[in-house]
């Protein structure tokens, strides 16, 4: 199958070993192609080698990487979607199939124009698994695999056909659910980051200094757990309130085993492939200061919780939590906050354009 990735980070170096040591015929379009060797390897946490895989080419060419591909898988952080649209977008043909992974990040409405063209397109609930580059453009860390790749798709219909494609590519199950936003609001990063981030760092003020940098996971405290809590239970009311099928879309209770807080402190602490993982900060001469240019804030607010918010306005279901958490990062960061995204649907045309 001819494969192409777009974005050479942590996760691209990772796909692009696994997709080759399958066989696969893989472009990397990358800004930094010059780097890349065509030989890329994937290892565990120990240093073993895992996978080991000769890619085609790495470009920084939009049309090379487009043009001919089945599958095209996007790696960027959100806040680039709408630029990997527009570029991808006069390469495109129908039939081609675009992948989010994860899906989170209001990618779907990025890439509209380009879905309304007869593309097939799809994400994935969460990473395959965690990605660590080794050394740039050769190889990259794969830790802790995921049990199975969760896909759902736009139209609906197509998540079937799409895993069975998808499962020769990855060598785990693949699990179709039954659209698309059942896997861009899955649980993950756009109320775990953010609670952890509103714990840590709730009563910072410009000019403020921490003492020290926290472990991100392995310290994670019991009111950013009850924060996490909270917006899950708001999720949960919000998928009971959209009239699609979002049975996939687990509670945090449910899906760890966990009915407190400090049940899922302890849970998240306990995770071996998320050890050793600092918060995101700055260090100066007088101590830590919250990264604000960090891909857990700007990817994680505005292309995360912010798009639950205005999905819950939309079908009239309070969320509360997520709305202290959101205010929060709004008033240390509003020139972000006022530019970003906005739900210009009904509730109908919400439906109907997931639906297809």
């Amino acid at each position: 199958m001819k494969v192409t990735i777009i974005g050479g980070g942590n996760l691209g170096t990772l796909l692009g070993a696994s997709f080759a040591d399958k066989g696969h015929e893989v472009t990397i379009h990358t800004s930094k192609p010059e780097v890349f060797s065509t030989e890329l390897e994937a290892y565990s946490k120990d240093d073993e080698l895992l996978l080991k895989g000769t890619i085609k080419k790495a470009t920084n060419d939009w049309k090379e990487a487009i043009e001919g591909a089945e599958v095209i898988w996007i790696t960027l952080p959100p806040q680039m979607f709408k630029y990997a649209a527009e570029k991808i977008e006069p390469y495109i043909q129908p039939g081609q199939m675009i992948g989010m992974i994860p899906a989170a990040g209001a990618a779907e409405f990025a890439f509209r124009s380009i879905i309304e063209k007869g593309v097939t397109f799809f994400g994935v609930a969460r990473v395959p698994s965690i990605a660590r580059v080794k050394e740039y453009g050769k190889s990259a860390y794969m830790l802790g695999p995921a049990p199975e790749v969760v896909i759902g798709s736009i139209p609906a219909k197509a998540s079937k056909e799409i895993c069975e494609k998808v499962q020769s590519m990855y060598s785990m199950n693949c699990r179709a659910v039954p659209n698309y936003l059942a896997v861009a609001f899955t649980p993950s990063n756009p109320i775990l980051h953010t609670s952890r981030l509103y714990g840590l760092f709730k009563d910072y003020v410009p000019g403020n200094h921490y003492p020290r940098n926290e472990l991100f996971y392995e310290n994670w405290s019991i009111d950013s757990a009850e924060v996490f809590l909270d917006c899950s239970d708001e999720l949960q009311q919000l998928c009971k309130a959209i009239p699609m099928d979002l049975r996939d879309i687990e509670s945090m209770q449910k899906r760890h085993g966990i009915r407190t807080p400090e049940e899922l402190a302890q849970a998240i602490r306990s995770l071996d492939r998320l050890k050793g993982l600092y918060s995101p900060v700055i260090k100066d001469e007088i101590g830590y200061m919250p990264d604000f240019s960090s891909r857990y804030f700007v990817s994680d607010f505005p292309y995360g919780i912010k798009i639950m918010i205005e999905v819950a306005d939309l079908f009239d279901v309070p969320t509360p939590t997520m709305d202290k958490v959101w205010e929060w990062y709004a008033a240390l960061q509003p020139e972000i906050a006022k530019d970003c995204f906005k739900t210009d649907m009904t509730a109908e045309e919400f439906v109907k354009f997931y639906m297809g």
